[in-house]
């Protein structure tokens, strides 16, 4: 017989502290312990000049030129930048032209005030209301919460864009009359009227009506950009800039269901003359990016996965077909460098491994196939000298602490290892877990990629319990190739030091190559991202690491969706733990669900088979739901409705919820949040 792992974790805690034995008690795994886990590298290099880089070793520092390998003075016009833990650095091509609320000159500062907009003049005078229609419906200017979640991005809150020479604004103008509101209350208040309503809307039911406008900072009323044959209801106007000579505004607009993309472009100072440059159409959807990226000859690069993988091709202004950039099959996952005057372009991929990051070169004429430049599966982070001859890579896998290598620019060939990286200083200390990748085929064959972090000690003729972490949501992917990814939690380290494996492994869809593995969930969000998960798991037992009594499962978000599917859906589970979880899609918003699932009307099927409420008699395992009572993301009554089909349905459970105003979609009030750690570990060691 075993003894429980929360008593195995007493003891652990209670353990003397000699070297490379000490384990972290458990108050350190909810806080942090202020250890950290990191490589720690055996100096710090940095581009100084040219060719010459600055070298600091213990206290000391040396200037190097790359091209000798010989020390030299320290060069005059040295502006030494900290490139070591840059992705990759560089010059760009221009993006969206004045994107902030300072005027490019910083003459003016656009601002909104009940939901209209206005300038203020930096050299004097009254601020000048530049819309006058806003209202409680009416957004000038100003993003409601369902287009800054899930269109502009979290956070984004304005949408007004400055044209170059200061003189207009396009703004997103809102209409939210026809959208249903959803109300939230303070339970820790004793008035009733302790509520927030928001302007949500649910799939299937009308969202803001939107219109792209532009005014002059002079003033005079406001034109608006014809988005025709779109018409208001099935119209997302999802990006939208100057051009970089202030000529054109061009903008992109998506279908209700993000199934079609167009790029379109109009009079700067008219609004009329609207051109479509780009139509792209897709069977599942289109994601947005921040497209187009400007080159000086008035070409811009666009981002597009038609032909199954996500490529870069290059446009003239009139939308007319230059080349298509990159090819293969692989995904390019962004523009890092530009060098206009050689007619290049770097961008990363991920042709080597899905979990690591490399650096390509492409010729801007498309005419030669994009060269890999990293070399060595891992993550690579690269950072160039101010000649473009080299660069400096620093790299690292899910086992090796890592190096800062110097490469020839050119050929991306090794020149010399400038840096190593020490594993964690906290390992001449502490007991550490050691992380391993691993790479795993699914039942169909297609190759998943994870991490393990094996217990200390790890004894291959053992069966160990494994606590697995996800998100699984398209796209997002939590399992790295990189010694970061692997080794920097003091929570898994203490989880490996009780005996847990923490086993991180990314379904196809959150970490893809190419749309058919990107696209594979639509319609049925959870079916298949639930097979991969259970392939990756049947490796870990048929490989002898896992007990397969003994697997759990723990998310936030759409990792608390997964993680609620998963024991509503599978027998395969132990425990699973469920933050926050959007338990049936038809309670999520509009724009972010529908882009996956459709709307309820078109695809009713489909949110059934997705929805964890549809499963609840078949909940298995023991599940411990976790919500924030004022989500305003995740509404509370996901967990709540969830809550009443499983006691419908006789099944046990465990449920804590937090009420607090800062308690939303993640935890923020400092004792909740400390609280609700201490109850999910407890929770992961008593049942596992």
């Amino acid at each position: 017989m075993r003894a429980s792992l929360l008593f195995a974790a007493a003891l652990v805690c209670a353990a003397p502290a000699f070297a490379q034995t000490k384990v972290f008690t458990f108050d350190e795994a909810l806080g942090g312990a202020g250890v950290s886990l990191s490589a720690t590298p055996q100096g710090a290099v940095t581009w100084a000049s040219g060719s010459v880089y600055k070298l600091s070793k213990d206290g000391v520092d040396r200037y190097i030129d790359a091209r000798t390998g010989k020390e030299v003075p320290k060069p005059k016009d040295s502006t030494v930048e900290d490139t070591s833990r840059v992705t990759v650095a560089g010059r760009r091509g221009r993006r969206a032209v004045g994107t902030g609320l300072t005027s490019p000159d910083g003459r003016y500062t656009a601002f909104v005030k009940n939901n209209n907009l206005y300038v203020k003049d930096s050299q004097g005078g009254d601020d000048k209301q530049l819309t006058k229609d806003g209202s409680a419906t009416i957004l000038n200017g100003i993003l409601d919460w369902v287009y800054d979640e899930e269109v502009y991005g979290r956070g984004s809150r304005y949408a007004i864009r400055w044209s170059p020479d200061s003189k207009h604004v396009a703004f997103l103008r809102l209409d939210e009359s026809g959208v249903k509101k959803y109300r939230i209350q303070d339970h820790t208040k004793r008035q009733q009227d302790a509520t927030e309503d928001w302007d949500y809307p649910l799939p299937g039911d009308p969202n803001p009506t939107a219109k792209l406008g532009i005014v002059s900072v002079d003033g005079g009323e406001p034109v608006f950009v014809d988005t025709r044959p779109f018409v208001a209801e099935d119209l997302l106007i999802v990006r939208f800039a100057f051009t970089p000579d202030g000529k054109r505004l061009y903008y992109q607009l998506q279908n209700r269901i993000q199934s079609q993309l167009e790029l379109r472009s109009a009079d700067a100072l008219t609004g009329n003359d609207s051109r479509t440059l780009i139509s792209e159409k897709s069977a599942q959807w289109i994601d947005v990016t921040d497209d187009p990226t400007w080159l000086a000859d008035g070409t811009f690069l666009w981002t597009s996965d038609r032909d199954g993988f996500r490529h870069l091709y290059r446009y003239k202004q009139d939308g007319t077909l230059v080349a298509q950039v990159t090819k293969g099959a692989y995904d390019m996952k962004g523009v890092t460098r530009l060098d206009e005057a050689k007619g290049l372009v770097y961008f990363q991929g991920n042709g080597v491994d899905v979990s690591g990051s490399h650096l390509y070169r492409a010729p801007l004429d498309g005419k030669t196939p994009p060269q890999c430049l990293t070399q060595g599966m891992g993550t690579h982070a690269v950072s160039f000298s101010p000649t473009e001859e080299f660069y400096f890579d620093t790299y690292s896998t899910a086992e090796n602490p890592g190096m800062v290598r110097l490469c020839d620019g050119k050929t991306g060939a090794v020149l010399k290892t400038v840096i190593k990286y020490d594993p964690p200083t906290a390992g001449a200390q502490y007991r550490l877990g050691t992380g391993k990748f691993v790479t795993i085929k699914a039942r169909d064959g297609y190759v998943l990629e994870g991490t393990l972090l094996l217990p200390p000690g790890y004894d291959p003729k053992k069966r160990y319990p494994v606590y697995m972490p996800v998100y699984a949501g398209p796209s997002a992917p939590t399992a790295r190739n990189s010694y970061g990814s692997v080794n920097g939690s003091v929570r898994d380290q203490f989880l490996a030091q009780n005996g847990i494996i923490v086993f991180k492994c990314d379904n196809r869809t959150a970490n893809p190559r190419g749309t058919a593995a990107q696209k594979c969930s639509y319609k049925q969000f959870g079916v298949r991202e639930l097979q991969d998960i259970e392939d990756a798991l049947t490796y870990l037992v048929d490989q002898g690491y896992a007990d397969k009594d003994r697997l759990s499962i723990e998310g936030w978000s759409f990792g608390g969706f997964m993680t609620a599917y998963a024991l509503t859906h599978s027998k395969m589970f132990k425990c699973g733990i469920a933050g926050a979880p959007p338990t049936d899609w038809a309670l999520y918003d509009t724009i972010y669900t529908e882009r996956y699932m459709s709307t309820p009307q078109l695809n009713p099927d489909g949110y059934r088979a997705a929805s964890c409420l549809e499963g609840a008699a078949n909940c298995h395992g023991k599940l411990l739901l976790v919500h924030g009572m004022m989500d305003d993301n995740v509404h509370l009554q996901n967990s709540v409705q969830l809550i009443y089909q499983l006691q419908k349905a006789g099944k046990d459970f465990e449920m804590m919820y937090y009420p607090s105003p800062t308690s939303r979609h993640g935890i923020g009030d400092f004792a909740q949040s400390r609280h609700s750690r201490r109850l999910m570990l407890s929770f992961l060691l008593k049942n596992l």
